[in-house]
């Protein structure tokens, strides 16, 4: 006997016991015919809509386009792949609470555990759906329309001969995003979700950061449409209908936080055999500022850069040029650090040498201070001329070192979210956009103290960081001198589980800083 036989009979034996029970023990008709009845009929109508659903012959249907493939499937869309300069990504595929583009005729905002039952479509995305005792039926369709971009067309049509209210149903999408939706470890970092409001706004919701707390339940009436992205991935559904809601839902998991979003359909009154058509279009794909840009609806409020984009599109473009060269994302990053180096040198040098002559005059300045400290004004000058003779000025060296801060900000944003990375190694490390894990605890799973995972990229930049620190640091025990040597180790909890490629670069950084700080030491004059 098959599983949806038996569970067809157990459904048939539950409805006779529920019906023999109101017959055999009637309360006062007087009051509670009604509300017996009402029970029965939405008992009846949900048994039906699961019975119909239940035998709804599974398929599986592929859309291939250029650049997206998508699998779908009775509930939704099972599985989604996307090609970018000739590769190919995962953008869902796993380990979603609901099917991508399920259509269910209940607000996921009540659902307290997120259970839903999705509409059943048969293989022409035809469904005849009965609900609260009403018959329609829910058309779907997916129309490919350009590069990375489908169309989700859903009509609802009245099959009674006379006005009906239609409650609306939910088009929902759920995390996590790829690539490597599999990797519960990784797949909910840095995943976010927001709507599109009607002024064409992007507007996140659904923070789940620890300095934020986390807001479990959003909802946003009329609005454009609805997105969730990773740094790598984006997902952004629109409507060309009016008076759409945006629903979310935070879902606790294992390793992080599930989002799940949806776009709610207003209740309307639907005419006699009349029809209803509900038009979404869809972007999937990279999230890449040329395809937020070209899918328009406000999406370009996601680009990458914002006022550093100059310097953000030319990182781009070197670590492309840089990777022509190499062949290997991992040795392109080492490439890429040597370059930047050398642009920031001159800088470098500058900060380097005004720093060391301030450590050659800082017994005099000491001198002077505690010669005039009943004068600053003459001290103040005699410091002045000290500085003039000398050649040291203090902004010397804050200078270079602040010029370097939009730069690395814009390459944390590139390193971050550069999905050319993906699954791409160098030497022990697997995967530049994960950490460099060579041995994992499962019994340190969970815990504060110690970390499950041991990644060697952070160890090794931590190393070269205090080596540059003993260099670098006078031989008076100074409070800048102990703060130089526990910042290291701080940098090395932060580094900890970010990426392999912003680490490596990191330690390449530290490398060519420590021969730089020796060619200065040995060659430079101050």
């Amino acid at each position: 006997m098959s599983r949806e036989t038996r569970l067809f009979l157990f459904l048939v034996l539950w409805l006779g016991i529920v019906l023999a029970f109101i017959w055999l023990f009637p309360t006062d008709r007087r009051i509670n015919t009604s509300q017996v009845q009402t029970n029965t009929n939405q008992v009846v109508s949900e048994l039906t809509n699961r019975l119909v659903n239940l035998y709804v012959k599974p398929f599986e249907e592929l859309i291939d386009t250029n650049n997206i493939k998508l699998t779908v499937r009775e509930r939704g869309v099972k599985s989604i792949y996307f090609s970018y300069e000739s590769r190919e990504y995962e953008l869902s595929s796993s380990n979603y609470v609901l099917m991508p583009f399920s259509v269910v005729l209940d607000s996921i905002l009540f659902i307290t555990n997120i259970f839903l039952e999705p509409i059943l479509f048969e293989k022409n995305g035809i469904s005849r759906v009965e609900k609260d005792g009403l018959k329609y039926v829910i058309t779907r369709e997916i129309i490919p329309v350009s590069n990375y971009v489908f169309d989700i067309v859903i009509k609802v049509k009245n099959e009674y001969s006379r006005p009906i209210v239609f409650n609306g149903f939910s088009l929902v999408f759920s995390g996590p995003l790829g690539p490597d939706t599999s990797d519960e470890q990784h797949t909910y970092f840095a995943l976010r979700t927001g709507y599109v409001d009607k002024s064409s706004n992007i507007v996140e919701t659904l923070t789940t950061s620890i300095f934020t707390g986390t807001e479990r339940f959003a909802v946003k009436e009329e609005v454009l449409g609805v997105w969730m992205e990773n740094r790598y991935t984006v997902v952004g559904i629109v409507t060309t209908n009016d008076r759409f809601r945006s629903e979310f839902v935070v879902r606790d998991t294992k390793y992080g936080y599930n989002k799940v979003m949806s776009l709610r359909s207003p209740s309307e009154i639907l005419k006699e055999k009349s029809e209803k058509v509900y038009t979404f279009r869809v972007l999937v794909g990279p999230r890449k500022n040329e395809i937020l840009h070209s899918f328009g609806y406000g999406f370009s409020g996601l680009e990458d850069g914002g006022i550093l984009r100059p310097i953000y599109d030319f990182l781009k473009f070197l670590m492309k040029l840089l990777f022509g060269i190499a062949g290997n994302w991992g040795v392109a990053i080492i490439l890429l650090s040597v370059v930047i180096k050398l642009l920031l040198e001159p800088l470098s040098i500058k900060a380097a040498v005004s720093m060391k002559r301030f450590q050659l005059i800082a017994p005099k300045i000491k001198e002077i201070q505690e010669k005039y400290k009943s004068d600053p004004k003459k001290m103040n000058a005699e410091i002045a001329e000290l500085y003039k003779v000398y050649g040291a000025n203090p902004a010397s060296g804050c200078l270079p070192l602040l010029l370097q801060i939009p730069i690395f900000i814009a390459l944390y944003n590139v390193l971050s979210g550069f999905i050319e990375l993906k699954g791409q190694g160098l030497l022990w490390i697997n995967d530049l956009t994960k950490p460099d894990t060579v041995l994992y605890i499962k019994a340190l799973e969970g815990t504060f103290i110690l970390p499950a995972s041991i990644n060697l990229l952070p160890i090794i930049m931590t190393a070269f960081s205090l080596l540059q620190t003993y260099i670098t640091s006078s031989k008076a025990q100074t409070q800048q001198t102990v703060v130089m040597w526990i910042l290291p180790v701080v940098f090395m909890f932060i580094f900890w589980n970010l990426p392999s490629a912003l680490v490596l670069y990191w330690t390449i950084q530290t490398i060519l800083s420590i021969v730089e700080q020796y060619v200065i030491n040995k060659v430079i004059k101050y």
